[in-house]
């Protein structure tokens, strides 16, 4: 911490880069491709995982933001560590940050639903339409359905039964389908 509080005070006393017209000329940071690599995958993640059935779906707004703040903290560790160029170990650095504030806004935010079994099975059923399933198994959820709903198969099973008691789905035996309700 100290060594990082010298650095900025001597960040703090170097005159600013200034163009002839008196505006700033800051210092480009060039973006390496390793480092460029590295965050495509951070930034496809999250608005991946910002989708309706993605695990930031409650804290969109912060995840909106969050791949260009990567960028933004990476490019500050650069700095302090008088470096010329944002490295893949500044966006994994940064990334770390990054999930630590995400997971924090979740936690902070977030608010059980009163039934939450029957929220994440209305959940299931949207993805289910959603993706158009075919009928199938619970082997078949428990392997490619949503992750909320992968938990463990009696989880599973208890979302399905939820469906089921309250006709969204149709099953025989041991397959499921996605009933079909005309809209009213």
């Amino acid at each position: 911490m100290h060594l990082y509080q010298q650095r900025i005070a001597a960040l703090m006393q170097k005159p600013w880069s200034r163009h002839k017209d008196g505006g700033l000329n800051p210092v480009t940071l060039e973006l390496s491709p390793r480092a460029r690599e590295a965050w495509i995958a951070i930034h496809d993640t999250i608005e991946c995982e910002s989708g309706e059935f993605g695990e930031l779906v409650n804290v969109q707004a912060a995840a909106g933001k969050a791949a260009a703040n990567v960028l933004r903290m990476a490019g500050v560790m650069a700095v302090v560590e008088e470096c010329t160029a944002l490295e893949e170990v500044h966006i994994q650095r940064a990334s770390t940050l990054m999930d630590y504030y995400l997971a924090e806004n979740q936690r902070l935010t977030e608010q059980e639903p009163l039934n939450k079994l029957r929220a994440e099975a209305d959940c299931l059923l949207r993805w289910l339409v959603n993706k158009n399933w075919p009928p199938f198994r619970l082997r078949d959820l428990t392997r490619n359905g949503p992750r909320f709903a992968r938990k463990s198969t009696r989880h599973t099973f208890e979302l399905l039964l939820q469906l089921v008691t309250h006709n969204w789905l149709n099953n025989a035996g041991d397959i499921f389908e996605v009933r079909h309700v005309p809209p009213q």
